[in-house]
């Protein structure tokens, strides 16, 4: 159990810690700074993808207890269908901040906003947001929550452990961007669970940051949403 928790702990502490301390908000958001910070993350992200999956498959006689199945032609559908969930969450979710008083709004209109501002970054930013989905569901879904049941720890307890720490690294985008990252850690978790399939998640998580991004060419400022 202590081996399991500490292989846990390491696997968060070098993916995921220095980004959440150390958000490169100032670099993002710079007229130039979008492009090479996806590459530099491309980059940084391909060799933790793959360290993850020979983690996981020490862990496993094979993938398949992870979620990790050959991907089939029905995934790209599934995910599309998750696709349209998530949005259809955001909407109820606009949908009860605009009950809220002024002040409360206002609440969730502070902190950081992703801009993408040259179009000709689209296809880079589409790679970016797939490679950012494999990677978040590798480790927050199939990863945590199956290493959770495993040690025997309830699915609830997992599923709210999981989306914590998911929905942690969205901090910095304000109230607004920690609320969206609980509600698709929760989404996510509870699919993952059900489907035991890392495929249409990462996916369907990767459409959505690439629509997020795409539509704020179209916009003054960005959106509180991290990809």
């Amino acid at each position: 159990m202590k081996k399991n928790i500490l292989e846990m702990v390491l696997l968060f502490l070098v993916f995921y810690l220095p980004g959440y301390l150390w958000p490169d908000q100032d670099i993002i958001q710079s007229l130039t700074g979008l492009g090479p910070y996806m590459l530099q993350f491309l980059v940084m992200a391909v060799p933790q993808i793959l360290l993850l999956l020979y983690v996981l498959k020490l862990r496993a006689d094979n993938w398949t207890s992870f979620g990790l199945l050959a991907l089939r032609p029905v995934d790209l559908l599934y995910a599309l269908v998750i696709f349209a969930g998530i949005f259809a969450l955001l909407l109820i979710m606009g949908l009860i901040l605009a009950l809220l008083p002024a002040g409360g709004e206002a609440l969730f209109s502070e902190g950081f906003r992703w801009k993408l501002r040259d179009p000709r970054l689209i296809p880079v930013v589409l790679l970016f947001c797939l490679v950012t989905g494999y990677r978040e569901e590798l480790f927050f879904r199939s990863y945590l929550l199956t290493r959770f049941s495993q040690a025997s720890l309830p699915v609830a307890a997992g599923i709210g452990m999981s989306t914590l720490l998911f929905a942690s690294g969205h901090v910095y985008q304000g109230l607004a961007g920690f609320a969206v990252a609980v509600i698709q850690g929760l989404y996510f978790s509870v699919l993952f669970i059900r489907l035991k399939n890392i495929h249409p998640l990462a996916i369907a998580h990767g459409l959505y940051n690439t629509t997020v991004l795409i539509v704020t060419l179209f916009m003054d400022s960005g959106l509180p949403v991290r990809p």
